[in-house]
């Protein structure tokens, strides 16, 4: 019986817990009930037991729930056990003391309310909600004595109120009055607050002592407090505990608010460990001061917020004696990513230990107004804290007689090891700074700063920047090459018996009375550090306007060049365009900016060069050979280098495509003369001449727009393949390629380091083609070789006129002109009559072969090529293209796009607008469409023309957009492309339909 007594009890409860057709079924399928009652003897089929579970499923609660009332509280007494429960919002009025019984379980259906006193309790009592209230679950109207365990679960208030309240808070519990902890345990459990404290909310002050534990353990509030919110003061003693665990605010501490001073003594201990809140304080935010005292300790690990303070923040003062701060991974979306203080950190006596503590502006592990310790025997260390100033910590002011550890911190900005930004005098006692890192002062940054001793261990970069700096002493040590401390020493009597080497140091600066006695070894000074003028000693950083780029020197500091894009102590850097020469660091312009990116001293293997890969010389205008490379001049300038190609089958190949391209051009405009004879004009052989024309303005103003400083910055991969599609259309079409001639000729053998070898090449190869053309008709041959040939060989004779200075006019800059054959006025004037001798016979042959007599009843062909397209009073119109194709090449070789691109700009507009203005006046061809055609390409070119120009002028304006620039560009280069393809695709279409027509019967 009894057996069957124990089953049937288990049975209940079962399914008091689990009320669902399953289990019922489980529980008849395993158990035979065998109890006294009439009922169990009778429930032999599973219909009569599940009859009987359900009716002891409904007599259970009355047996073992008690349901409190507002009649349970007798004499200011209320006594709980076992499992009880609130079926309803119930206010208990003159309740006194709550005691529970070990495991006494209240199951909160709705809020309970004590008022009218004060209420103490002891004992076990475990709160569980099972619904939400728009209040706590348990509230105080006056104050809370606890001792014994008192733990809350599921407790989640939406209390909303339409004007602040002082008494709205408190997911769990609301105390209106004071809370004494006096000993035992008081736990909330995933409990929540719509308003301030997730957990619990405390309008008087909290106080705990006697060893008593508070703990929050995933508690959430959407004002402050996530687990802790106390109004007044919160003050712990006697070995007390307080934890929060995964606790947030939207608002305020994630852990605990305090509204006023939060007082540890007696080895009380507040931790909070992965808090968060939304503002300040991911931890505790106390809003007055904060004082611990009597190895008391506060622990943040893993704690974080938005605003200030990731793991602590103090709104006024912290007052620490003999007691432990420690925040370990703690990091705030503002200033001090461990602890954040308002006023003053006065540090007594203890440690404050922050470890791994980030903030995204000021003070990784600590921002304090004020640092204050006058106790040798106190310990501040910092560990891998980082921050955008301050890495390890940022103060306003600090005066600090103990120890200070600064480890592997790290700033963004400045001052990797610790930050002082107030005027007012600061000291160190003895400070350490140890792999501490920053792009400017590394170790510590300040004002006025004395330090009685300091340690740099491997501190890189600039390690100490003060406008004052005192050190009694000094210690370094230096275990890489890429430490450069910043050191000044101030004392009045020195003594230095051995030699001084700066070369590791930034500066090393020795300030003594001007009464007393400097006894020093030779110094050594390093980069960005000269020898200065007495007063000063040591080796000082080089003034504004001033440096010193070479690795060891005895000498004093140098003016910074003209035209240095920026010039510091140690490191300058030139402007695009211009180069050093010499020791003295004399300035010199570059002809061509592309070859003088704005090379940096001292050259380092990432930094700028001040001459391209294959430059060098004064202005960077000579071609050398490097790294095994020989550079040449190239075909487009003068003033520009290619890189030659190694192994016979790159030589063949570009011997290849240099004779090919030249081959193709000249077979395709000999195909047209031929074929021209006596039939009408055809439009394809007009758009190929058109094509001709408009590449050879074309591939100018590509080059000059790819030769900017915004281009040159472009790296996507498509703006690239569409300006080398558009540059290589160009140069196809005009015949013109963008290699080195110089290269070819030095494949085989003939060093052609001058202009007149590659003029040679080009004659000779215009002669060869127009002689094998003439074994058919010499005429034909003559006026293809003009149309393909005549630009590029007039342009060879411009080249030797291009000159250059290296310095300004006004600084006695010389206009130097390499390429001439004679002296200047001798060279310009052979130049000049030889280029006008050859363009003058090429024009007069050129109309010459164009002339036709009435009584010719056959037009040879190459005269119909010439004329036939045009009407009769403009038959000579086809020298206008001739001439318009020579002097744009002409403009191109003779005004490197590098050093004159304004000027070659204007050049090409008032060739191309004269071109243009010709076409609209006389509309010189039969057909309107190729009239049309003409039109277009030249307003195209213009427009081409007038974009470039406001890329080159905007390059220089401190008002352009780069977004501006790009635009400009890339449309410039698409439009190239999309224009020479549409050409080409034409002329396709029109040799198609030629044929056609020609094989249709008549």
């Amino acid at each position: 019986m009894l057996a069957a007594g124990a089953m049937l009890t288990y049975a209940i409860f079962t399914l008091l817990a689990h009320p669902c057709d399953s289990m019922r079924d489980e529980l008849l399928a395993k158990s035979t009930l065998e109890v006294g009652d009439s009922r169990a003897t009778e429930a032999i089929d599973a219909h009569s037991a599940i009859a009987f579970l359900e009716d002891a499923v409904v007599e259970a609660p009355r047996r073992s729930v008690t349901v409190l009332n507002e009649d349970s509280c007798q004499n200011g007494t209320l006594n709980l056990e076992g499992k009880v429960l609130v079926d309803k919002k119930l206010t208990l009025e003159g309740c006194r003391r709550l005691h529970g019984e070990v495991g006494t379980e209240v199951t909160l259906k709705g809020p309970l309310e004590f008022e009218g006193g004060d209420l103490s309790t002891s004992g076990d009592l475990h709160f569980e909600a099972v619904e939400v209230f728009q209040q706590p679950c348990v509230r105080i109207g006056g104050n809370l004595s606890t001792e014994g365990h008192l733990s809350f679960t599921n407790c989640h208030s939406t209390e909303v109120t339409e004007v602040f309240s002082l008494e709205s808070g408190g997911g769990a519990l609301f105390v209106k009055g004071t809370l004494r902890q006096e000993e035992g345990v008081i736990a909330f459990h995933d409990c929540s607050s719509t308003s301030s404290g997730g957990g619990v909310y405390v309008l008087g002050e909290l106080q705990q002592s006697g060893a008593s534990a508070m703990h929050c353990n995933n508690c959430s509030s959407q004002e402050r407090g996530g687990g802790v919110h106390v109004f007044r003061h919160l003050r712990q003693s006697d070995h007390s505990t307080m934890q929060c665990n995964n606790c947030s605010s939207e608002e305020c501490g994630g852990g605990v608010y305090v509204v006023k001073d939060l007082k540890q003594t007696g080895g009380s201990t507040m931790q909070c460990n992965n808090c968060s809140s939304k503002k300040h304080g991911g931890g505790v935010y106390v809003f007055r001061d904060l004082q611990q005292i009597n190895g008391s300790a506060m622990r943040c690990n893993n704690c974080c917020s938005k605003g200030n303070g990731g793991g602590l923040y103090v709104s006024h003062s912290v007052q620490q004696d003999d007691s432990t701060i420690e925040l370990d991974g703690c990091s705030s979306g503002k200033s001090g990513g461990g602890l954040f203080v308002g006023v003053d950190y006065n540090y007594t006596a203890g440690k404050a230990i922050f470890r791994s503590c980030t903030a995204a502006a000021d003070g990784g592990g600590l921002y304090a107004h004020r640092f204050m310790s006058q106790a040798r025997s106190a310990l501040a260390f910092f560990e891998n804290c980082t921050a955008a100033r301050g890495g390890g910590a940022h103060f306003g002011s600090t005066n600090v007689a103990g120890k200070m550890e600064f480890r592997k911190c790290r700033a963004e900005e400045a001052g990797g090891g610790v930050r002082i930004d107030g005027l007012e005098g600061s000291s160190f006692g003895h400070l350490l700074l140890k792999q501490c890192s920053a792009p400017q002062a590394s170790g510590l940054q300040g004002r006025n700063v004395s330090i009685d001793h300091l340690e740099l261990v491997n501190t890189v970069d600039k390690g100490i920047d003060a406008a004052s700096l005192t050190i009694s002493k000094m210690s370094i040590e230096v275990e890489t090459k890429a430490i450069k401390p910043d050191i000044s020493i101030e004392a009045v009597h020195l003594l230095v018996e051995s030699d001084i080497d700066c070369r590791q140091l930034r500066q090393c600066e020795l300030i003594i009375p001007a009464s007393a006695q400097l006894d020093v070894g030779n110094l050594t000074c390093g980069l960005g550090a000269g020898i200065p003028m007495p007063p000063r000693h040591g080796c000082i950083e080089c003034p504004e306007n001033s440096t010193q780029v070479e690795n060891s020197t005895h000498e004093q500091c140098k003016p910074c060049p003209t035209g240095a894009s920026f010039c510091y102590a140690a490191k300058l850097q030139m402007e695009p365009g211009m180069m050093l020469q010499g020791a003295d660091l004399e300035p010199l312009h570059c002809p061509n900016k592309a070859a003088c990116p704005g090379g940096d001293l001292p050259f380092t293997e990432n930094g700028r060069r001040m001459c391209e890969k294959g430059y060098g010389g004064p202005g960077c205008v000579e071609c050398r050979e490097e790294e095994g490379v020989s550079y040449l001049m190239a075909d487009s300038s003068v003033l520009a280098c290619a890189p030659c190609a190694h192994g016979t089958s790159q030589h063949l190949l570009q011997w290849g495509a240099f004779l090919a391209q030249r081959t193709f051009l000249f077979g395709i405009t000999a195909a047209s003369i031929l074929r021209a004879g006596n039939e009408d004009a055809k439009g394809s052989d007009v758009f190929i001449n058109q094509l001709m024309a408009f590449t050879a303005v074309s591939k100018t103003i590509v080059a000059a727009v790819m030769n900017t400083d915004t281009a040159q910055s472009v790296k996507t991969d498509v703006v690239r393949s569409l300006y080398a599609l558009a540059s290589g259309l160009s140069e196809f079409g005009s015949g013109q390629g963008a290699g080195s001639t110089h290269c070819l000729m030095s494949y085989v053998g003939l060093e052609a380091t001058e202009l007149y070898g590659v003029h040679l090449l080009d004659l000779a190869i215009a002669t060869v083609l127009v002689l094998i053309l003439s074994l058919k008709s010499f005429p034909v041959a003559l006026v293809a070789g003009l149309n393909c040939f005549l630009p590029t060989i007039l342009a060879d004779f411009a080249k030797y006129a291009v000159c250059y200075r290296l310095k300004e006019d006004a600084l006695g800059g010389k206009l130097i002109c390499k390429h001439l054959p004679f002296e200047k006025e001798k060279g310009f004037a052979t130049v000049l009559i030889s280029f006008m001798l050859v363009f003058a016979t090429a024009l007069l042959v050129w109309l010459r072969l164009s002339r036709s007599s009435s009584d010719e009843e056959t037009v040879p062909c190459y005269k119909a090529f010439l004329t036939k397209k045009y009407v009769k009073v403009c038959r000579y119109f086809e020298a206008e293209r001739l001439v318009r194709k020579v002097l744009l090449a002409t403009a191109a070789a003779a005004l490197p796009t590098a050093t004159y691109p304004d000027v070659q700009m204007t050049v090409l507009t008032v060739i191309t607008g004269t071109s243009l203005l010709l076409y609209g006046i006389y509309q010189p061809y039969h057909e309107p469409e190729w009239n049309w055609s003409e039109l277009a390409l030249l307003v195209t070119a213009l427009m081409l023309i007038s974009i470039a120009s406001t890329v080159i002028s905007n390059e220089i304006h401190w008002d352009k957009t780069e977004f501006g620039q790009k635009t400009m560009i890339v449309g410039l280069g698409a439009t190239v492309s999309i224009v020479c393809c549409g050409i080409m695709m034409k002329i396709g279409l029109e040799v198609w339909r030629e044929r056609r027509s020609k094989a249709a019967p008549d």
